[in-house]
C-alpha cells in the first residue's frame, strides 16, 4: 500500500508523495483548518482587539448558526462575551503591573552569588554520626575464605577496602 501521510489539521491521510503533500499543504481547506486550530490559542487581548474591529454577524446573532464558522468576517461574540474578554484583559494587565512593581523574587544571579559565598568548606563541617551496623548472630562465624563482597559491611572495611581488586 505504501507510506501514507496523515494531516492532523484536516484529519485525513493520503499517499506520502512530495507533490501530493505540497498540493495538500497549499490548499485553502488545509490553511483554513490550520488557522482555526491556532485561533484557539490566541491571547485574550488579541481576540478583543480583533473583535472590536468587526461588526456583529446578523445571521449568527439571530439564528445562532453561520455557514462561515470561524472564517466569518463578522463577529460571533455577544456583548456578554466581549465584556468577559475586557475583564480578562484588565485582570491580566493589573496582575502584570503589580508583579513588576512588587517583585519579591530575587534575581537569579543574586541567588547564585549568595550560595557561592556561603558554601562551607568540608573541613569545617560538623561531624556526622553514622549508624552502627551489627551483623546478625548467624554470620558471626563466617569462613575466612569468603570473597570481600560477602563480608559484612563495616565502616572500617569500606574505608580500607580496595574496590579495584573485586573485579
Amino acid at each position: 500500500m505504501g507510506k501514507r501521510y496523515y494531516c492532523d489539521y484536516c484529519d485525513r491521510s493520503f499517499k506520502d508523495d512530495v507533490e501530493a503533500r505540497r498540493k495538500h499543504l497549499s490548499s485553502l481547506q488545509h490553511m483554513k483548518n490550520r488557522a482555526d486550530h491556532y485561533c484557539v490559542f490566541k491571547d485574550p487581548e488579541t481576540i478583543l482587539r480583533e473583535e472590536y474591529q468587526k461588526t456583529p454577524c446578523k445571521r449568527y446573532m439571530t439564528v445562532r448558526d453561520c455557514a462561515f464558522g470561524l472564517g466569518c468576517r463578522f463577529s460571533h461574540y455577544t456583548p456578554q462575551m466581549i465584556w468577559e474578554l475586557e475583564r480578562l484583559v484588565a485582570m491580566k494587565k493589573s496582575r502584570d503591573s503589580t508583579s513588576s512593581k512588587n517583585s519579591n523574587w530575587p534575581n537569579s544571579e543574586d541567588i547564585i552569588k549568595e550560595y557561592l559565598e556561603n558554601v562551607t568548606d568540608s573541613n569545617d563541617s560538623e561531624e556526622f554520626n553514622y549508624p552502627v551496623w551489627s551483623a546478625p548472630s548467624q554470620l558471626a562465624d563466617l569462613p575466612a575464605n569468603l570473597p570481600a563482597s560477602l563480608w559484612p559491611a563495616t565502616h572500617e572495611g569500606l574505608v580500607n577496602s580496595n574496590f579495584s581488586k573485586w573485579g
